[in-house]
Formats: structure tokens, C-alpha cells, sequence
């Protein structure tokens, strides 16, 4: 049954016809395979190609142009180099082919040239409605459509043999097919895929919102490298949340040595990545962390969305291994929950002398006496309240009918518990009919303790909750840099609760200012460019006297001849000093940060991250993330500290920063001291960074750059 979804991307992903330009008598030319996967996989549509040196090539009649066949075109490939690909979508445009895929490379990617050569082809399709996938793009497929327009090798072995409710979208042309072909092999798959290019037109976002939409999808599996700037990832994964769809992602980059340092600690510890973790953290969005990894996982979310608890049974053949699974559980937020006292009886019952019912249930002694005895104690198990998955862990000889028999037997408890179930087949290759049996059951074969970890964690992942409600829109602080003054003015407008401060701007206004101020103050220095006061010598504490400040400022004036003034406060006492910061990312937007502040944002490292803006239920959530937070609810005989009045402190800053987003790059306030539950919270220090408006948008990085 055809997808029911309707767009303008129908006729690259559903075409009712197929044109090949530069189709070529080369065996291995893209065109050529499209059109050979294409007739493998049942297309039944028209194909046509364009070749004016050929009246037909692979038994495909060919034309000299588009003109020339005087047909409507849905989808045409254009297997051209660079160059003569642009006369070629110039035609597509003209006859008002739906999509367009280019294959070349040699664009945005490739210097000056191929970036005047992107903008060429950006003016081309701005002048109709023809839609373009890529360009420097391996392909598409739709299983439903029997369409598999890809022209990587590993496409030679690809048939859509596991048809899994999945829709994958890549940014790696090179890992595509191999991501595919690995999938299959371990009897999974997709319905459809697409690797967008350099997603000139059709972007990652776009192209998984139109698989997000079908009928027949309901999980996707993203290979990502760069996010396009906007928030359409962020409108994709709330787009899932609706529809109770899931998603899956694997992002490169990890360790990017292209992280820039920036102003504030929250910068310089919240590099793209930690943000990414806790954007799809919030958003329900599971991230892998091994590409090989990605589909199995979105398959798993496909077929299990019903939100569960966290409690796997492990029941293995080997003590050793379950005691390895049990670490890998462990290593993915997983839990093995004790059974029940009823279970345990119940399976010690079985074998009084060899059965003792823990979890891991390790069944491996009972396999010599009766092999029935596992599959039964694994039913019981299965069975018990707390188990929310269950693993079988087998490790017979290849090709032994007890291994092959015990096998077949736990597919079948597995099947019938209707939870979400696993098979480690640690022996190999040759148990064949188990392991068919295990995959008509929807029960996927793992091949090694990680991968079935792996499985488990996605699914019983947790599903998105609803975001908080957004507040109204506010108008925004100018693009000027912002002098801490007038910093801690913004964000006390905004409901902050900063501490009250004397400004000055010679010593002895300084020390005039702390005249009428109760002991001990502290003493600021202001130096343009120093976003950091305590390294460079410009806090100075616990001060008595106004002589004492004086003194200070006086000193501080000559280690810094740039200094601009000073600010003087009432010295806050007690409490626990917390950071709360914003790093507005490019891709993700603004993100709060949450930890132990001082000098333990660095050291300990002690920081959390959700998007803005947040609810009540967020803030509280956010802190209970972090050490701060265990520190907050009291700690040997100290008094609990105000949390309801730090969770406010929160919303406030994450209005603050959603309001602003279009301005702002970073806030912190470090620190942040909170005081005993019913005194509130004090902050000390504050800086704003405004976005460099100045910069040109840098060009999105090419997804097929190594390709």
C-alpha cells in the first residue's frame, strides 16, 4: 500500500516516471545502476533516457532532450558533471519536472567555483517549482514505490529485504549503503531512505518531516553532520512528539576541534556536542553513539512506543556474559530489578538444586538435566511486574540441536510475553532456523552483548513530554555590547534577582560608595575585554572599611590603567554557590546551563543543559541533573536551600534568553548563591554577550564533503 501523504516532495519519493540524463552504456555510470536497481525492485512506471548520441541504452528507449519526449516527468537523475548539470536542470525547470537529483560533485563544496556554481543552480530554481535532491547525492528509495535511485556499490546487495516502519535520512553519501546493507544483515530495514547532498534545496530537516508524515513511518533514522541553522530540528522532533512517532539520531562529531573558545564558562564547557546530548535528551530524541547502531535502534522505536519502565531481565546460558550484559545495561541507564518473591520461588521450584532466580537468571546449569527448563523459567520471569525487556543470552556450539532447540524455545517465551525482547547469539553463525524464527517474531538478533544493550535502551526510551508553554514575546535589547551595568540592569528587568550594587568610577567615589554600606563589601574592577574579574586580579573581598576599598580600587587602578570603574556591593554570606548560564546555539538555540559555580564549574564540572524556555517542572528538572542539586536539599545537618526560589531564578533567565534569542549569544551569572529555603537567591555576578552581527552566516557544511 502506497504511503497516504501528499507534498510537493511526492514526485522524488512516489514519481509515476523516471528520466535519466546522461544515461551511458557504462555498466557502473549512476544512471545505469538507478535504472538497473529500479527494474530489480519492481518500478512500474515509465523510464526514459536522455542521450542525444543514443536512440536506446539497457533496453530503454532515449531521447535527445526532454522536449523531445514531449512527456511529464516526475523525477529526473542527472548523471552530468558539474557543468553540464546546470543546462540539464535548467531543461528540468523549463519542462516542470517535479524533482530533480543531481549526482555531481563539485559545488558548494568545492572553493570558489562550485560555490558561484551553487548559487547558479540556487537563481535556476528559483524560477520554478521543480524541487532539486542534492547536489554531490548518492540517492533515493521508497521501498512502496519500488524505487532505488542510488548508485553506490553497496546498492548492488540492497533489496529492501526488512521492512521496518523506518525512514532514513543521511548526510554521508560514502556510509549510506553500508549503513543498509549492515541493518539488513541483522534483520532490519527501512521503508524508505534519501541522502540529501549538499542539501542545496531539500535539507535533512525538510525531507525527514515528509517521511515523519507518512502513514506507514513511524520512527526515523537521521545520519547527521551539520544541522541547518533555524530550528527545524527542533520543529522535526515536536513534529514526532505530536504524531507519537520516534526518532534516532547519529551525529558526527563528537570531539570537534573546531569548537570556538568563548567568553563565558558556560561556552567554554558547552561545546556543540554537550548541547546536542541535551537537546535530544529533552526532545525524547535517541542519540547513538556508533553509526552501526543508528537503524536497529530506530527500529526498535518503531515497534515499541508505548512508554515503559527501565527493568530488563538478563537470562543467559553463561554467568560470565550476563555479568558483561549487566555492565552494558548498566552503561545505557538500564536497570535489572530483583524479581519477585512469588518469581523466585516459582523458577526455584523448576530445579530445586540447580535453579537459583536472581537477575541475571543464569540457566546455564540447568541446560544438562532438562533443557526444558530454561524456556520455562524464562516464561515466569518474563512474566514478573518489574520486568519491563527481556534478553536471552545464548552460547551453544553452531549447528548443536540442544543450543539450536533451546534457542527456538526462548523465541517462543519471548514472543509470547509481548514485551519488547532481544536474542544474543554469541555462538555465530548456524542456528539459522532460530534465529528466522526470532525475526518473524519481531525479535532481533544481536551479535554481541553491546549491540543487544544497544536495542534494549531504545526500547524502553523514554517518549518526548510536552514542551513548556511560551511566553509572550518581549522587545529586545540592542545589538551593542553590554557593559556589566547595564547587563545586570536587562536581566533584574526580567526578573532576576541580582544583588543590589554602588557603580563608581574613580577610587575615591568607590570609597565613598561604601561609606553608607554595611561591612564587609566587595570591591569590582570593570576592564573592557575581561569577562573573568577573579584571575585578573579585580575582585577583592571581605572588605571592612572605605578606607579599606580605597585602597583596593587604587591598586587595581594600577595593575589595569584601562579600567573604566568600579562596582561595590554588600558581600552575600552563606549559602551555596550555583552558575546559571545560556549558550545560544546556531542550530539547537538557547540552551540553559546548570551547576556548582565558582571555580567547581570547572573543576568538577558540574553543568546540565535544557533548551528554553523552561516550566517549573523543568527547572526542578534540571537541578536534580546536576551535584548542586544533592547539595541544595541539605547535606550533614545543613539546612535545605531555597530550590523553589533557584527554580524561579531559572524560568526567569530561560524567558529571558527565548525572548532574545535573535541577540543574544551568552549570559552566566557565576555565582549564583542560594540561601536557606525562604531566603531566596542572590545573583553576584552577571555578563551578557550579544551575537556578533558583524559576522557573515557561515555556509553549512557540506554533508558529502568526505564522501
Amino acid at each position: 500500500m502506497m504511503p497516504t501523504v501528499s507534498s510537493s516532495l511526492d514526485s522524488l519519493f512516489t514519481p509515476r516516471s523516471i528520466a535519466f540524463i546522461g544515461l551511458s552504456e557504462r555498466a557502473h555510470a549512476p544512471a545505469t545502476r538507478g535504472l538497473r536497481h529500479c527494474r530489480r525492485l519492481g518500478f512500474e512506471g515509465p523510464m526514459f533516457g536522455i542521450n542525444p548520441r543514443h536512440a536506446s541504452l539497457h533496453g530503454l528507449p532515449c531521447h535527445a532532450s526532454l522536449a523531445a519526449l514531449d512527456q511529464p516527468v516526475d523525477l529526473a537523475v542527472v548523471a552530468l558533471d558539474a557543468a553540464a548539470s546546470l543546462d540539464a536542470v535548467a531543461e528540468c525547470v523549463e519542462h516542470g519536472v517535479g524533482s530533480v537529483m543531481v549526482c555531481s560533485a563539485g559545488w558548494g563544496e568545492a572553493g570558489p567555483q562550485g560555490q558561484a556554481r551553487s548559487e547558479a543552480l540556487a537563481r535556476l530554481l528559483r524560477q520554478g517549482d521543480t524541487r532539486l535532491l542534492g547536489p554531490n547525492c548518492i540517492g533515493v528509495g521508497n521501498a512502496a514505490a519500488g524505487l532505488c535511485m542510488a548508485y553506490n556499490s553497496s546498492f548492488e546487495h540492497f533489496a529492501f529485504r526488512h521492512r521496518w516502519p523506518v525512514g532514513m535520512v543521511c548526510q554521508s553519501g560514502a556510509m549510506l549503503g553500508g549503513m543498509l546493507l549492515n541493518a539488513e544483515d541483522s534483520g532490519f530495514g527501512v521503508e524508505a531512505f534519501v541522502h540529501v547532498g549538499n542539501g542545496l534545496d531539500l535539507s535533512l530537516e525538510e525531507a525527514a518531516a515528509h517521511l515523519l508524515a507518512r502513514d506507514d513511518i513511524h520512527a526515523l533514522a537521521l545520519m547527521i553532520e551539520g544541522l541547518s541553522p533555524g530550528g527545524g530540528f527542533e520543529a522535526l522532533a515536536l513534529q514526532a512528539r505530536d504524531a507519537g512517532k520516534r526518532i534516532a539520531v547519529f551525529k558526527a562529531g563528537r570531539s570537534d576541534a573546531g569548537r570556538v573558545a568563548v567568553a563565558s564558562h558556560t561556552g567554554a564547557l558547552a561545546g556543540s556536542d554537550d548541547l546536542f546530548d541535551a537537546f535530544c535528551d529533552e526532545l525524547g530524541v535517541l542519540r547513538v553513539r556508533e553509526p552501526e547502531d543508528l537503524l536497529p535502534a530506530a527500529g526498535m522505536l518503531s515497534r515499541w512506543r508505548r512508554p515503559r519502565g527501565r527493568g530488563v531481565l538478563v537470562c543467559s546460558l553463561s554467568g560470565g556474559a550476563a555479568s558483561v550484559l549487566a555492565d552494558e545495561l548498566s552503561d545505557q541507564m538500564l536497570e535489572l530489578p530483583g524479581l519477585d518473591a512469588r518469581t523466585i520461588d516459582a523458577c526455584e521450584a523448576l530445579a530445586p538444586r540447580l535453579l537459583h532466580a536472581h537477575n541475571p537468571l543464569d540457566v546455564g546449569s540447568t541446560v544438562f538435566s532438562d533443557p526444558g527448563i530454561a524456556g520455562r523459567a524464562l516464561a515466569l520471569a518474563c512474566a514478573d511486574p518489574a520486568i519491563d525487556a527481556a534478553c536471552w543470552v545464548g552460547v551453544g556450539a553452531p549447528r548443536d540441536e540442544r543450543s539450536s532447540a533451546l534457542l527456538e524455545d526462548a523465541v517462543a517465551r519471548l514472543a509470547a510475553s509481548n514485551k519488547p525482547a532481544v536474542i544474543v547469539a554469541l555462538s555465530g553463525h548456524g542456528q539459522e532456523a532460530g534465529f528466522a524464527a526470532a525475526r518473524a517474531a519481531g525479535i532481533p538478533v544481536a551479535r554481541s552483548l553491546h549491540a543487544a544493550a544497544v536495542l534494549l535502551s531504545a526500547a524502553l526510551h523514554t517518549a518526548p513530554s510536552a514542551p513548556p508553554a511560551q511566553p509572550a514575546s518581549a522587545e529586545p535589547p540592542g545589538p551593542a555590547p553590554l557593559p556589566e551595568q547595564e547587563a545586570r540592569a536587562l536581566l533584574r528587568s526580567h526578573g532576576l534577582p541580582m544583588l543590589i550594587t554602588e557603580w563608581a568610577e574613580t577610587p575615591d567615589e568607590a570609597e565613598r560608595c561604601a561609606r553608607g554600606m554595611p561591612a564587609p563589601v566587595v570591591l569590582k574592577g570593570m576592564v573592557p575585554g575581561i569577562a573573568h574579574k577573579t584571575e585578573a586580579g579585580l575582585v577583592a573581598l571581605e572588605l571592612r572599611t572605605a578606607e579599606a576599598v580605597g585602597r583596593a580600587a587604587r591598586a587595581m587602578l594600577a595593575r589595569h590603567p584601562t579600567l573604566t570603574g568600579f562596582s561595590v556591593e554588600r558581600m552575600v554570606s552563606g549559602g551555596i554557590e550555583t552558575m546559571v548560564g545560556v549558550r545560544n546555539d546556531p542550530q539547537l538555540g538557547p540552551m540553559l546551563a546548570f551547576g556548582l559555580g565558582g571555580i567547581g564549574v570547572e573543576v568538577l564540572r558540574d553543568i546540565a543543559f535544557r533548551r528554553c524556555p523552561l516550566d517549573r517542572a523543568g527547572a526542578l528538572g534540571l537541578i536534580k541533573q546536576t551535584r548542586a542539586g544533592r547539595l541544595l536539599h541539605g547535606f550533614r545537618g545543613k539546612p535545605a536551600a531555597d530550590v523553589d526560589a533557584l527554580a524561579e531564578a531559572l524560568i526567569a533567565l530561560s524567558r529571558f534568553a527565548h525572548l532574545h534569542r535573535d541577540v543574544i549569544a551568552e549570559v552566566e551569572i557565576n555565582p549564583l548563591i542560594v540561601l536557606e529555603t525562604g531566603h531566596g537567591v542572590h545573583a553576584v555576578d552577571a555578563l551578557v554577550v550579544r551575537q556578533d552581527t558583524t559576522a557573515p552566516t557561515p555556509r553549512r557544511h557540506s554533508c558529502n564533503d568526505a564522501s
